[in-house]
């Protein structure tokens, strides 16, 4: 048992944190090996009303799922502190592990902070009915009984008047999604979709057209360069780990170059910050791309063996110049000539983009500019640079349903072919306002607060009040929950179940359990889900339907994906799964030649009966290549120009950029505080970050007559709002900035009236390839007087 612990309780949080962030990034080797009070003879853990225990899951402040370990005693959380046995929170590759293990797992202050979010006072205690108009917060309280009857009654009468493709349904993206798009095929509905299209999925899309992985992993702690486009990974922290990783390769001598148009807590540890033009990013590769190409620094051979459309991308190019790309990114052009001349020379070294480039209206194609950089230079799936993960999970059930799902209202296969399984938000949204291609009539919100998350608040809320019936389910009464008809408490992850395939570049599968009983005596979400469709009867051909338990339910999804059953994960050390290790260069790997392929000699490529590529002729062997149609990495996409899209990369103008009546840009970011909206009401987080004031460069505040602190109007097309002014060096000239997830009108007394809402000013379209929402493109103004015109 762990000897001299003591609870990390909110007055020692906030010590902590008056230390910096750094902090408050909780290190397991203070502490020692964590022995459970209870542990059975097989060192398994087991929930207990009386216990003092600490029991392994994985946390959900973010959808990171960081390793967890949860000290419950009497069945109260008293801490929590990291799980070393979960890579989430140690490091992302294999051979790294045991030694980083031994330097300590990290939890970021959101996980550190859960408790408060657990106990907050201001959580949904049962299932609620409106009983006054929308909005107007007159609630009376109903049974779980009553919740689940009243639903299932109104969404069989929305099923049976508009037809099940009426309902419209969506959730976030890392918890029980799979019995949510069970119950959403089996009544009917093709419109199940989830947070991710607000998050990466432009950023999937452009990874996944060029090298065939749509989420590769940077090897960040074994590189020796690493160059960011709009990303902030030391604060706005995806996994615990990355903190930990970056820096460690700092240790090690590599170089970390952040362009992005804020100085992010990533950027003021970086060796060089570039500031840049929002929007540009692509332009900025681009020109990096000419030069490499023009001092013919790329890799002949790598290029040759595993690339297509080369030639085509070499002429291309030409026509982005450093000299062109300044006027475009306001970047020097010799700033520009450098950082690709650094770039060549320097091995391994990971170019990574995240959300910055990807919330324009030109990401996906700026992903593709960025990601030509290290197919250029060969630096693909080694030891240093990009990997693609090889990951494991749940396998979800196959359902045979009795016919075809209709169409789906947002587009997504048709309007956006190549649009994420996520859906697209945007469009479902102007589809309510609109009734085109047909009208929503239900829609049902799983931990979304769809009103604050997708961009342009005013046009979401409008979108929710024309639906007939609204089911939220929430922990607190979000603004979406507001405009609902009935309320189900949701649940905190301290208090349900999860299978967590994780992002590491090896095998690892981690369980998310519940530690303690439900705080509200209320029901999981996937239990409520099952307990509608059985109230609906809602089954397949084959009668399968929502009979079993949940943990059935995930047995049988865990021996179909990784061969062992729940019991048997809850036994492994730490409730984690892994298997094998990190693999590099996995397109040099031998695969056997399929019965009746045909081997094209000239073009060096293997195909099938059907005339799919499935394997690259090289020497004398046939090897795996990539996962793209042609098995190599693609330069030039004939998918895309199937589709009548761009095939090269070509950079375009931000659709929504600042104009002379809106002459700033203006963006968001997320930092280590908070997550999104969702965290707004947790104490602990809030004594961090209590509001977001609008950062403005000091010499546009000088030119604007601005003062530190004082408050001002913010306006786009859009939208408008009293902010408050922070002038820093840290920012464009050409930009205000705000931390995103501000701006409640409601979930709870903590978060209501702080700060202000990003969301707010945008036009709320989405990217027209990925249909991603776009959340960081549109041109504003500042001004002091209230009516200026």
């Amino acid at each position: 048992m762990i000897q001299s612990f003591q609870e990390f309780t909110r007055r020692q949080f906030l010590k902590s944190a008056s230390g910096g962030l750094a902090t408050i990034f909780f290190n397991e080797s203070l502490w020692g090996r964590v022995v459970s009070a209870s542990e059975d003879s097989s060192g398994r853990a087991t929930p207990n009303e009386t216990a003092d225990q600490w029991l392994p899951t994985c946390c959900m402040m973010c959808g990171g799922a960081t390793g967890m370990l949860v000290h419950v005693v009497g069945g109260r959380v008293e801490g929590v502190m990291p799980n070393d046995e979960n890579p989430i929170g140690t490091c992302n590759v294999s051979q790294d592990y045991e030694r980083e293990r031994g330097r300590g797992a990290k939890l970021c202050p959101k996980g550190n902070a859960s408790v408060a979010s657990l106990y907050d006072p201001d959580r949904v205690p049962v299932p609620l009915r409106r009983i006054g108009p929308r909005g107007s917060g007159r609630w009376e309280a109903i049974s779980w009984e009553e919740a689940v009857k009243e639903v299932a009654g109104r969404l069989r009468e929305i099923k049976e008047r508009y037809g099940p493709e009426s309902l419209f349904w969506c959730s976030e993206d890392a918890s029980f999604v799979n019995i949510q798009k069970d119950f959403c095929e089996l009544y009917g509905s093709p419109n199940f979709s989830m947070h991710s299209n607000i998050c990466d999925v432009s950023r999937k899309l452009g990874y996944k057209l060029v090298m065939g992985h749509d989420r590769p992993l940077g090897d960040l702690q074994n590189s020796k360069y690493i160059m960011l486009f709009g990303w902030n990974p030391l604060a706005a922290t995806k996994w615990a780990h990355l903190p930990a990783i970056i820096n460690r390769a700092r240790e090690l001598g590599a170089k970390l170059v952040v362009v992005d148009p804020v100085f992010t807590h990533t950027a003021a540890k970086a060796d060089e910050w570039v500031p840049i033009r929002p929007g540009t990013d692509g332009a900025l590769a681009l020109a990096m791309a000419h030069v490499i190409v023009r001092e013919g620094l790329f890799d002949r051979d790598f290029v040759r063996e595993w690339t297509t459309g080369f030639e085509e991308f070499s002429r291309f190019v030409k026509g982005y110049s450093p000299k062109w790309a300044e006027k475009v990114t306001s970047v020097p052009r010799e700033t520009i000539s450098r950082l690709a001349m650094e770039l060549a020379s320097t091995r391994p070294f990971v170019v990574d983009a995240w959300s910055g480039p990807g919330h324009h209206s030109n990401a996906t194609q700026a992903i593709r500019a960025i990601a030509s950089l290290p197919v250029l230079l060969g630096q693909v799936d080694r030891a240093g640079t990009l990997l693609f993960p090889e990951r494991k999970g749940p396998k979800r059930r196959g359902l045979q349903l009795e016919k075809p799902l209709p169409p789906r209202v947002d587009g997504l296969g048709t309007k956006y072919p190549f649009g994420h399984g996520s859906g697209i938000y945007c469009e479902a949204r102007d589809a309510m306002l609109t009734g085109k291609p047909y009208q929503l009539h239900a829609g049902v919100f799983v931990f979304q607060n769809f009103v604050m998350a997708v961009p342009n608040t005013s046009k979401n809320v409008e979108a929710l009040k024309r639906l007939d019936f609204i089911v939220a389910v929430d922990t607190l009464l979000s603004e979406t929950a507001e405009l609902a008809d009935i309320v189900i408490p949701g649940s905190h992850f301290f208090e349900r179940y999860e299978l967590i395939a994780n992002w590491t570049t090896w095998p690892t599968l981690a369980l998310r359990q519940p530690v303690v009983g439900s705080h509200v005596k209320g029901m999981p979400e996937y239990e409520f889900v099952m307990a509608l469709g059985r109230e609906l009867g809602l089954k397949d051909k084959e009668g399968k339907g929502f009979e079993t338990s949940y943990e059935g339910y995930m047995d049988a999804e865990l021996k179909s994906g990784i061969g062992i059953g729940l019991e048997e994960l809850k036994g492994l050390p730490g409730a984690v799964w892994k298997s094998g290790q990190t693999r590099y260069e996995k397109y040099l790997e031998e695969v056997k030649v399929p019965e009746g392929a045909i081997i094209d000699e000239k073009a060096g490529i293997v195909r099938n009966k059907e005339g799919k590529t499935v394997g690259i002729k090289l020497r004398e062997k046939i090897v795996r290549g990539f996962d793209t149609p042609s098995k190599k990495i693609e330069f030039f996409s004939k998918e895309l120009k199937e589709k009548a899209f761009e095939p090269l990369p070509r950079y375009e103008e931000p659709e929504d950029r600042s104009t002379k009546k809106y002459p700033l840009y203006l963006v968001a970011w997320k930092q280590a505080e908070h997550t999104h909206g969702r965290t707004l009401n947790n104490a602990w987080l809030m004594d961090l970050k209590p509001d977001n004031p609008l950062w403005v460069n000091t010499e546009t505040g000088k030119r604007l007559g601005l003062a530190e602190g004082e408050e001002v109007w913010l306006e786009s097309p859009h939208g408008k709002a009293r902010v408050k002014v922070h002038l820093t060096e840290g920012i464009h000239p050409e930009v205000v900035g705000l931390h995103h997830g501000y701006g409640h009108w409601a979930l709870g007394k903590l978060a209501k009236g702080k700060g202000v809402n990003d969301g707010l000013f945008m036009p709320g379209k989405a990217e027209r390839l990925s249909g991603e929402g776009i959340t960081k493109e549109v041109g504003v103004r500042i001004y002091k007087e209230a009516s200026k015109g």
